[in-house]
């Protein structure tokens, strides 16, 4: 042992802060009922276990993600432990409170993810949903949704992305940080994105997207069909207005030309 270097005392405190995220699917900050959110945070706290180190600081927009920060005294303290619940080994109310926690997702047909933010590392997954006796279990497949990009922000390797569509924000989604950025170019626009998702069908037949991770994307040309036309016919050529009549009836679908 080099005389010069003092052995680090691993029973020492950390003196920095550790932020972790925990992220839920199937809510935004403006759909879960608060008394969800505090059955959330009681089970939470259990989970965490240092209850005068561990502080409440955001909740963040998207996919609902509440916020905690680590007193630096507690940071090795809460670490510990929660590596202990993910081994199975956790003090019995620890295990409980993730036993519990993950029963209300279940019951939400949610899920939940709970991440350190140096670096996006994930600690602890609730499987909620995915545990649960479903007539339509959850879907994971490549696919599309379009709608307008609302919110691009956060920290870790994966960027929250909030997306509306037909009024109604779309939880869940999340994109790289290079995905992110060119997102990032068309705030309050619409766009086409492509990825994987994971759709759940609900008892009218409907698919909903409960989480969407975006690999790329394509912006929407606002242009109305009506205006098209106009510009159609401005442009000179041979078009008669027999292609005018047949562009119409493709602009308003079989059911508005009698079902043809």
């Amino acid at each position: 042992m080099n005389p010069e270097t003092p052995e680090r005392d691993e029973k020492q405190p950390t003196r920095e802060r550790a932020e972790y995220r925990f992220t839920i699917d199937a809510f935004t900050p403006r759909t879960l009922p608060m008394v969800r959110l505090a059955q959330y945070l009681a089970k939470l706290a259990d989970i965490l276990g240092d209850r005068n180190g561990v502080h409440l600081v955001g909740i963040e927009e998207g996919s609902t993600a509440l916020v905690h920060e680590i007193e630096p005294a507690a940071v090795r303290k809460v670490r510990t432990r929660l590596q202990a619940v993910g081994r199975g080994e956790a003090p019995r109310d620890a295990q409980e409170a993730y036993r519990s926690l993950d029963g209300y997702l279940r019951e939400d047909r949610a899920r939940a993810v709970l991440e350190e933010q140096d670096g996006g590392h994930e600690v602890l997954e609730f499987p909620g949903a995915d545990d649960a006796e479903d007539p339509y279990p959850l879907v994971r497949e490549p696919g599309r949704i379009s709608g307008i990009v609302i919110r691009v922000g956060g920290t870790g390797d994966r960027i929250p992305i909030l997306i509306e569509s037909d009024g109604e924000p779309i939880a869940g989604c999340s994109a790289s940080r290079d995905v992110a950025k060119l997102l990032a170019h068309h705030l309050f626009e619409p766009v086409r994105l492509m990825g994987k998702g994971s759709w759940l069908r609900d008892n009218e037949g409907r698919w909903n997207v409960q989480r969407f991770n975006i690999d790329a994307l394509e912006p929407i040309e606002s242009t109305k069909v009506s205006e098209a036309l106009r510009e159609l016919r401005a442009v000179a050529g041979d078009w008669t207005e027999d292609d005018y009549r047949d562009l119409e009836r493709i602009r308003q679908g079989p059911e508005q030309n009698g079902g043809d």
